[in-house]
């Protein structure tokens, strides 16, 4: 019994995190107001259930890595035989959109990934946790494997520009889900389509050493 009400507070202290962290901010957010927000007493519930703030932004993370895993290895199985750079970049792009695009009620992830990718202290936690997803290195290997021949310049500056604009749009299209009241659980679909589709001419288009 007293182990059940220690994992619902760590459900609800994660929760209060995410939202509070997405809304705000990492470092407009203290520990103390995570508790309060989860209901907690004790101003020192995120450090007992936790320890660091590094332990909790972990655990969040890796509250959504396996579900994600999930439809991202579904996805990767989907793919034909002769998977093209579109079919690597739906498989990038689709886990994610569907993640959030089905998921009951309020959503806070994608905005969580963006407050984490924009502060410095976090950035490089959010990349090292997404580099243990095994169907995600398959679909990045995929994809850079698919890309046509351009100077090692334009690969990095195309793949910071990818990174940037997909947390950024999936944070967009989760808070104009929120505001929506997450109605249509099928809205994700051609979204998704369309941000594949950006992606393909980013990474298609000539390098300016390849122009006359």
């Amino acid at each position: 019994m007293r182990r059940d009400r220690s994992d619902e507070t760590r459900v609800a202290l994660l929760s209060a995190a995410e939202r509070l962290f997405a809304e705000r901010g990492l470092d407009a957010v203290s520990n103390r107001q995570i508790s309060e927000a989860a209901g907690q007493a004790n101003n020192y519930a995120v450090g007992y259930h936790f320890g660091s703030r590094t332990d909790l932004l972990t655990a969040l993370l890796e509250s959504h890595q396996e579900p994600l895993d999930v439809i991202r290895a579904r996805t990767v199985d989907e793919i034909g035989d002769e998977p093209e750079l579109r079919d690597w970049l739906r498989c990038l792009v689709r886990p994610q959109l569907e993640y959030i695009g089905t998921r009951p009620g309020l959503c806070y992830f994608g905005q969580f990934w963006l407050a984490m990718a924009t502060a410095p202290s976090a950035a490089e936690l959010l990349y090292r946790e997404a580099a243990k997803s095994q169907p995600l290195v398959t679909t990045l290997n995929g994809m850079y494997g698919s890309l046509p021949a351009l100077p090692e310049e334009a690969i990095r500056v195309r793949n910071l520009m990818s990174q940037n604009s997909l947390i950024a749009t999936y944070a967009d299209f989760e808070r104009r889900r929120n505001e929506l009241g997450a109605s249509d659980s099928s809205s994700w679909q051609g979204f998704s389509d369309s941000m594949v589709d950006g992606l393909l001419g980013l990474w298609l288009a000539p390098a300016s050493s390849d122009r006359v």
